[in-house]
C-alpha cells in the first residue's frame, strides 16, 4: 500500500474508534470520574498502539489486526460504565458489530469498484457514521435502553446475539476474495443483523407498552396506589385463600378528617398534594405483602393478609399516629391532618361484601365518635349502630 493509503486507513481507524466510543457513551451511563475515563481509554489506545507494532510482522493484514486489537476497549468500558456486565458486553459488541458492518461494506466497495485502491471511500464512510451519532442517540437510545432493561432484569441470554454477529462479521473480514457474490452475502447478513435488532427492540417496546397499560389499569393516576377495581380483585383472591386455608385477613378503611375544608381553604391542588404525600406514608407503613388502594375520594383501603385483630388495630393506630404527628408541606403552608380508621378481620360466614361493609361501619362509628381514632368492628358489634344518613 502507498503512504497516502496507509494514512487514510489510519485516519479511518481513528474515526472508527471515536464513533464506537461515542455510541457506547450514548447508550450507557458512566460511573467513574472524568480523569479515570480519559486515563482508561487513553491507556487502552496506547496499549493497542504498542501491540500493533509488535504484532504487525505476524499479522500483516492491517484491517484484521485492527479487528482483533479493538476488542481490548472492552476492558475500560467494563470499568467505566455502571450497568451490569451483560448490558455492557451487549452494547460493546452491538456497537462494534454495527460499525463493522459499515466498515466492511465500504471496504468491499473499494476493492470491487476501485480495484484495490483503499482509503478514501472508507474514511468518508467513517466520517459519515461519526456525523450520524447524534441522530442515532436521539432516535434509538430509548429502544436500546429498553433492551438493556430486559437484559439487566431477567434475560442476559440476549448478550449472545451481538457476540455471534461479531463472529459472523469476522468471517467476512478474513476473506481475501472480494468478489461480488461475497459482497452480496455480506449485505444480506448485515440486513439480517439489522432486522434482528429491530425485531428485538419492537418486541420489547410492545411488552413495555403492555405492562404500562396493565399498570395504568390497576393504579390510581393521582396517588400511584392501587385503584378500587384492582383492590376488589385483590380482596377476592385473599377471600378465596381464606376459604381454602382459614387464614384470616383484615381490612382497614381510612378517611382523611375534614378533607373538604382543605380543598375549600387552600384549593384542589393543595388537596391533591396532600393525597399524594399521605399515600406515600401509607405505602411506607405497611408490610411488603400488604396492599393499599385509594378507595374513593379521600378514602383509602388497606388489605392485610394473615392478620388478626390485635395486629390490624396496632397497624391502624401506628398509621394514625404517623399521619397525626406529621406536617404536610404545600407551598408556604404546613398542613396538619388526622385520620379516622375502621378495622374488621374476616370471620367464618362472612362474604366479601359483608367484610367491606363491616370495616366501613367501623369507620362510620369512628366519625361519629369524634374522628382521629381507630375503631374495630368487633369493639362495637354489641352496640346499636345507627344507619348512615
Amino acid at each position: 500500500m502507498s503512504d497516502n493509503t496507509l494514512i487514510l486507513i489510519s485516519l479511518s481507524r481513528a474515526v472508527f474508534i471515536i464513533a464506537n466510543i461515542w455510541l457506547d457513551y450514548s447508550f450507557l451511563t458512566s460511573k467513574r470520574p472524568l480523569w479515570f475515563q480519559i486515563t482508561a481509554i487513553a491507556g487502552t489506545w496506547v496499549t493497542t498502539y504498542l501491540l500493533r507494532g509488535l504484532l504487525s510482522p505476524i499479522i500483516t493484514d492491517v484491517f484484521w489486526l485492527s479487528y482483533i486489537l479493538n476488542l481490548s476497549y472492552l476492558v475500560p468500558f467494563v470499568l467505566i460504565f455502571k450497568e451490569t456486565l451483560h448490558a455492557k458486553v451487549f452494547i460493546f459488541f452491538m456497537v462494534f458489530s454495527l460499525s463493522q458492518c459499515n466498515f466492511l461494506i465500504l471496504l468491499y466497495l473499494e476493492e470491487l469498484v476501485f480495484e484495490n485502491v483503499i482509503g478514501g471511500l472508507l474514511l468518508g464512510g467513517m466520517l459519515l457514521e461519526l456525523s450520524c451519532v447524534p441522530l442515532i442517540k436521539k432516535y434509538l437510545r430509548v429502544h436500546v435502553r429498553n433492551i438493556l432493561d430486559v437484559i439487566e432484569q431477567q434475560n442476559p441470554i440476549f448478550t449472545v446475539f451481538p457476540i455471534l454477529s461479531f463472529l459472523m462479521l469476522a468471517f467476512y473480514r478474513i476473506q481475501t476474495d472480494y468478489s461480488l457474490a461475497m459482497f452480496i452475502l455480506l449485505v444480506l447478513n448485515v440486513l439480517l443483523i439489522g432486522f434482528s435488532y429491530y425485531l428485538i427492540a419492537l418486541s420489547i417496546d410492545q411488552t413495555k407498552r403492555h405492562q404500562q397499560l396493565e399498570l395504568t389499569s390497576r393504579t390510581d393516576s393521582l396517588t400511584g396506589l392501587y385503584n378500587r377495581l384492582h383492590m376488589e380483585h385483590c380482596i377476592q383472591e385473599e377471600y378465596e385463600q381464606y376459604q381454602r386455608t382459614g387464614s384470616q385477613f383484615a381490612l382497614v378503611i381510612a378517611d382523611i378528617d375534614f378533607f373538604k375544608k382543605v380543598n375549600d381553604m387552600y384549593g384542589h391542588d393543595c388537596g391533591d398534594c396532600l393525597l399524594k404525600l399521605l399515600s406515600e406514608d401509607l405505602r411506607n407503613s405497611i408490610r411488603a405483602y400488604d396492599a393499599v388502594a385509594r378507595w374513593g375520594g379521600e378514602e383509602f383501603l388497606l388489605l392485610l393478609p394473615a392478620t388478626n385483630e390485635e395486629n390490624a388495630v396496632g397497624l391502624a393506630e401506628r398509621i394514625n399516629k404517623i399521619v397525626g404527628e406529621r406536617g404536610y408541606a404545600y407551598e408556604t403552608e404546613i398542613l396538619s391532618v388526622t385520620l379516622t380508621l375502621g378495622v374488621y378481620v374476616s370471620r367464618q360466614g362472612d362474604t366479601i361484601s359483608s367484610i367491606i361493609k363491616k370495616a366501613d361501619i367501623a369507620l362510620y362509628q369512628g366519625k361519629r365518635a369524634g374522628r382521629n381514632c381507630v375503631i374495630s368492628f368487633d369493639s362495637i358489634a354489641n352496640t346499636e349502630i345507627p344507619q348512615k344518613s
